[in-house]
């Protein structure tokens, strides 16, 4: 049996979540509207994470990201054992594609970014670690739906078709590409994410067979023909192979 989980907690993840760098203050308005609960109700989320430190009221009624979340997401990119592992093996083989390289980890909300080794080109295409891709336009994200259970993935997909973030048709279109990921054994992005920017993503597995993590090669779309694209995730099978021996079990 499933354990139970706590509703309010999850709830305050998605008003955190609500913060970004274009978004950097909420008001309990904004609250309420983005998560159809009542002003009063998002005001209290808000003054309880005040109070813990999650949340700072900047001016009166608005508040943004407390450093009590700045300081923990320091202490996740210095501790996660995962990101330890694969660093030093992107770094390398981003040396030797000569292509931007990152690791990912699947969340609720998306492919999140632990790790990333940059191109060594005079100009060369980066992501923040902590970054999230998102699992219908990114190769990392096609790839992780590629390896969910079928019922998972059809929920993670109505999911984001009542959400608005893709249509139906692209829905249908999506689910083939899934198809060909799950037969290459890699999946490709050919400038859904980011216009002019391709990538190649493999799977990452533990000594059980979990998939664990991606790994992706990602640079200016212009230099991943299909023959490039295969070259890379050869490589990256190579890569992916090291981490998975260096995963701590």
């Amino acid at each position: 049996m499933a354990t139970p989980l706590n509703g309010s907690l999850i709830k305050a993840f998605e008003i955190l979540d609500l913060f970004s760098e274009q978004q950097p203050q909420k008001t309990a308005a904004d609250v309420a509207q983005a998560l159809d609960m009542s002003a009063s109700t998002a005001h209290r989320f808000l003054v309880t994470l005040e109070e813990v430190g999650a949340v700072v009221q900047v001016r009166r009624g608005a508040y943004s990201l407390g450093h009590h979340i700045e300081r923990l997401g320091r202490i996740a990119e210095r501790t996660n054992p995962l990101a330890t592992a694969v660093q030093p093996v992107i770094t390398q083989i981003s040396s030797r594609l000569n292509e931007s390289v990152m690791a990912g980890q699947l969340t609720r909300e998306g492919v999140v970014c632990i790790a990333t080794a940059i191109a060594p080109r005079p100009i060369s295409v980066n992501i923040q670690v902590g970054r999230l891709l998102d699992l219908h336009l990114s190769a990392q994200g096609k790839l992780w739906l590629a390896h969910m259970e079928p019922e998972a993935r059809d929920a993670r997909i109505k999911d984001l078709i009542r959400a608005g973030k893709m249509t139906d048709a692209y829905g249908q279109t999506l689910y083939r590409e899934i198809d060909v990921a799950w037969r290459d054994g890699f999946a490709c992005n050919r400038g859904e994410s980011e216009p002019d920017i391709g990538a190649v993503a493999v799977p990452v597995f533990d000594g059980a067979g979990v998939m664990r993590m991606t790994l992706s090669a990602f640079g200016m779309a212009s230099r991943f023909t299909a023959d490039h694209e295969a070259q890379i995730a050869a490589r990256l099978r190579e890569a992916a192979q090291e981490v998975s021996n260096a995963i701590p079990g």
